[in-house]
């Protein structure tokens, strides 16, 4: 189980997209809190899911908890040749530094 916290600062010009961020002081109307857990039952088995609760902007009542992603991945095959397996559930973005595509 992993969990993490993000508090982001936005100040812009003229654009108050995220609160009244176009003041001296910016705005602090933009925070995600997310908790994420895997378990692997079986060594072809993987299940894993995140809740995330997202304030993009105005007031802190639309920040309640979503889920994220919630996913079953079967390998059927898994050597060092090839891989073929399924998954099921509300898959992850696969995009970013670290994941399946950049």
């Amino acid at each position: 189980m992993h969990g993490f916290l993000s508090q982001a600062l936005v100040v812009t010009d003229d654009n108050d997209f995220f609160g009244p961020s176009s003041q001296d002081e910016g705005s602090f109307e933009f925070t995600e809190i997310g908790l994420n857990v895997s378990l692997r039952p079986h060594q072809d088995v993987l299940l894993a899911a995140q809740m995330l609760s997202r304030r993009a902007g105005g007031d802190s009542s639309d920040a309640y908890p979503e889920l994220d992603y919630g996913l079953i991945d079967y390998q059927m095959v898994s050597d060092q040749q090839r891989t073929f397996g399924i998954q099921l559930g509300r898959i992850k973005n696969p995009f970013g530094f670290y994941n399946q595509t950049r």
